[in-house]
């Protein structure tokens, strides 16, 4: 099983002492109950709960297994530094100067559990990568709910690069300075003062960001031009196609003919 992944099965009452979370984590219990001590927190989990685990916090475990089946079973998702750090530049909006909870219960919603499927899904059948793309997506959650809060160290780097991560996913909704600012914590004045300073401007790093965008649906997945103008925010086909074409050189439906063409020996 991937290190960022453990399950842990016992037969006995399991008890330890001064256990440390060498990193951020969330523990689900499948089977059994298991009780947490963190100085003076105490948390209880039943089966089907999941409970997150700060990092470098000492904690005292007992773990006890069903009574009916005899087994205790659990999951831990471990959260490595590089990972936090990767989900704190793509998700800036979630960082702030005060620290998210210590220990805290979990509510097993189907959000959470759908993401939680997915690592689980994948961890006979994907790359160590695509493990970790997965388990983003279960701090992304995290990060939703406060639970998980991003240290601003990790977010105030490049803001060309911070709109960048903010918006990729989400191109098709209608971004303005005023809403962009807001998600990454600062003032319009203060986003466009550093745009300037990085010698860019907000509408070129969004037309850069859409263009790249539907340059790979376009070229290496299986949209059409209507599902990647729709995908980028485009409403205006002629607009679509001029960007497009003084991005790459083409008209959008040349790119998609290309893709579909048959390869020659």
């Amino acid at each position: 099983m991937s290190p960022m992944v453990s399950a842990f099965v016992t037969r006995e009452r399991e008890c330890i002492a001064s256990f440390r979370a060498a990193t951020p984590g969330l523990v689900i219990v499948i089977e059994g109950s298991k009780q947490v001590a963190w100085g003076a927190e105490r948390s209880e989990c039943a089966a089907g709960d999941a409970l997150f685990l700060p990092a470098d916090a000492v904690l005292d475990v007992i773990n006890d297994p069903d009574p009916g089946t005899g087994i205790y079973r659990a999951l831990y998702l471990q959260f490595p530094r590089a990972m936090m750090i990767e989900a704190a530049r793509r998700w800036p909006e979630f960082a702030a100067r005060e620290p998210g909870h210590g220990i805290a219960a979990v509510p097993m919603d189907v959000a959470l559990a759908s993401a939680l499927i997915h690592v689980a899904e994948g961890l006979h059948l994907c790359s160590r990568r695509m493990k970790a793309h997965r388990l983003l997506g279960v701090i992304g959650h995290l990060a939703e709910r406060g639970i998980v809060r991003f240290a601003p160290k990790y977010v105030e780097r490049s803001v060309v690069e911070a709109i960048r991560l903010l918006v990729r996913h989400r191109l098709d909704q209608p971004w303005s300075a005023g809403a962009i600012a807001a998600a990454l914590g600062m003032s319009e004045a203060t986003l466009r003062r550093r745009l300037a300073a990085e010698g860019r401007s907000l509408r070129a790093v969004m037309l850069d960001e859409r263009m790249e965008a539907a340059r790979q649906l376009l070229g290496d997945r299986t949209a059409d031009v209507a599902q990647a103008m729709a995908a980028t925010g485009y409403v205006s086909r002629s607009h679509f196609s001029r960007h497009y074409k003084a991005a790459h050189g083409t008209v959008p439906s040349q790119s998609r003919n290309r893709r579909s063409e048959p390869a020659h020996k």
